[in-house]
């Protein structure tokens, strides 16, 4: 080959190169164009992606969370269908109670509104008086049975003694034998039915009420068959004529709540 043909031959190679080189450039400049864009594409889509499934976890969390509210809710409207119950069942028990002890005879309701320490189980202090109808000698029970009587009246308020306290004396009468005695109170112990003969058949578990009997002419506080308590203990005492009887009262003397004073 001589000098004129190389020379031809190197600058058809360079010619070659440029060319390769013209071409091939903006096919790689389009290259890194179209994947520097697609990768924006391919960010920005995953960028949404993610601020989608953030949403639809707040979403599904929501919805958790409604459940929830909605579980609670039925809690909350059972609890109070329950309270609901439970009032309804308590007056219904107040009622009954009251029908039981003899409701039925005009009665005054008061509340519990002084009690000295001094005098703790011996009198109460109510909140009625001779305004509300309150008369001296009336008897005062609860809704579990009589708890004393009337003792001083004054305007707004009345004070009660108790039958818990030792001077106190009730006409009774045992429900199943149908005899009749005399309670004295007592506390801290059990009281005592007097006059029961040796030869009774009373026994522990009887129930004791009122007997309706006066014992002097302000001493007739309650009409017949009021409960007062049950019989605890008899035995034989060879020192007294009669039956030692004692008596549990129905009512506590630290649990009297709602009291009523019969008129």
């Amino acid at each position: 080959m001589n000098s004129k043909d190389l020379k031809s031959f190197v600058l058809t190679i360079l010619l070659i190169f440029f060319l390769a080189w013209f071409f091939v450039r903006p096919i790689s400049d389009g290259f890194s164009f179209i994947y520097s864009f697609t990768g924006k594409i391919f960010n920005q889509v995953g960028s949404e992606i993610s601020e989608s499934k953030e949403e639809v976890g707040d979403y599904i969390d929501s919805l958790e969370r409604i459940k929830e509210l909605e579980l609670e809710n039925k809690q909350i409207k059972l609890e109070n269908i329950k309270l609901n119950s439970f009032v309804k069942r308590k007056k219904y028990d107040e009622q009954a109670d009251l029908n039981f002890i003899g409701l039925k005879i005009p009665s005054i309701q008061a509340e519990i509104i002084g009690r000295s320490p001094d005098t703790w189980h011996e009198q109460i202090i109510i909140s009625k008086g001779k305004k509300d109808g309150v008369k001296l000698g009336s008897g005062v029970f609860s809704l579990k049975g009589i708890i004393g009587q009337v003792t001083k009246v004054n305007e707004n308020s009345s004070i009660a003694k108790l039958i818990f306290d030792r001077s106190f004396r009730i006409g009774a009468k045992v429900v199943r034998t149908g005899e009749y005695g005399v309670i004295t109170g007592a506390y801290p112990d059990f009281a005592s039915l007097e006059f029961i003969k040796i030869d009774s058949g009373i026994k522990e578990g009887d129930t004791i009420v009122s007997s309706g009997l006066c014992l002097s002419s302000d001493s007739c506080p309650y009409p017949n068959d009021f409960p007062i308590g049950k019989v605890v203990q008899v035995k034989k005492d060879p020192n007294i004529v009669g039956l030692v009887v004692k008596i549990e009262f129905f009512e506590k003397l630290n649990r009297i709540k709602e009291i009523y004073v019969v008129n």
